[in-house]
């Protein structure tokens, strides 16, 4: 069992957010509120990030759509 845990404790993913945390919460003087006010902050940004993708690549392809030429012409 110890061997799993240390298997996954060494795993980016694990390690890299808690490392991210650690950081922004010394940075912040372990002030909790400050902390979760970026993190919802940052969330907010990446959903944006994403919405805003998600809206360009639709209006691209809608866009690109309307100008492929009719296989009936000449």
């Amino acid at each position: 069992m110890k061997d799993l845990i240390a298997k996954q404790l060494y795993q980016p993913a694990v390690v890299l957010p808690l490392l991210l945390l650690t950081r922004l919460m010394v940075s912040l003087d372990f002030n909790l509120a400050q902390v979760m006010f970026v993190v919802v902050l940052k969330g907010s940004q990446h959903v944006w990030h994403v919405a805003l993708r998600y809206t360009v690549a639709r209006q691209r392809n809608h866009a690109a759509a309307k100008h492929l030429p009719c296989n009936n012409c000449c």
